[in-house]
């Protein structure tokens, strides 16, 4: 499920913070390079938290940041950016951990959904991944939640 969505060169690090609006486009870039969503789509995320604030930002450290299918999805896929130091969406949201979803519909993607929501529930695994230095420690911690680890 992950294995299918998440490819290794989507997966970048950060080691500084840049302002909320350069984080997304960053970090939905790796989409736009393999052509899984439109160059709107980053902008549309940016319009939507301007309207609603930073929605994605769902535990600490962590960010499932997202916009609607007919915001620019092409094919669904996941990009992740780890930032060493806190992006700051709002007083109260900031996060290390970027997980950008793209979504071609409503469905397709709720199985690896629940896969990545048992890594998202566990703080202490966001936290261990935060503390990460590689890419491939990245890749593979996301690949064990595939096998239930």
């Amino acid at each position: 499920m992950i294995k299918d969505l998440l490819k290794k060169e989507n997966i970048k690090m950060l080691d500084h913070a840049l302002e909320w609006e350069d984080a997304i486009r960053y970090c939905v870039q790796p989409l736009v390079d393999c052509h899984c969503v439109e160059a709107r789509y980053a902008e549309e995320i940016i319009a939507n938290t301007l309207k609603m604030g930073p929605y994605y930002v769902i535990a600490k450290n962590l960010a499932l940041i997202h916009g609607r299918s007919d915001q620019g999805v092409i094919a669904k896929q996941l990009a992740i950016t780890l930032s060493k130091e806190a992006i700051i969406f709002s007083k109260e949201k900031k996060a290390k951990l970027l997980v950008v979803l793209a979504a071609e519909d409503s469905e397709s993607h709720i199985g690896a959904l629940s896969k990545l929501a048992e890594i998202f529930m566990d703080e202490s695994r966001i936290e261990k991944i935060c503390g990460f230095d590689s890419i491939e420690e990245i890749y593979e911690e996301f690949l064990k939640a595939d096998k239930g680890k």
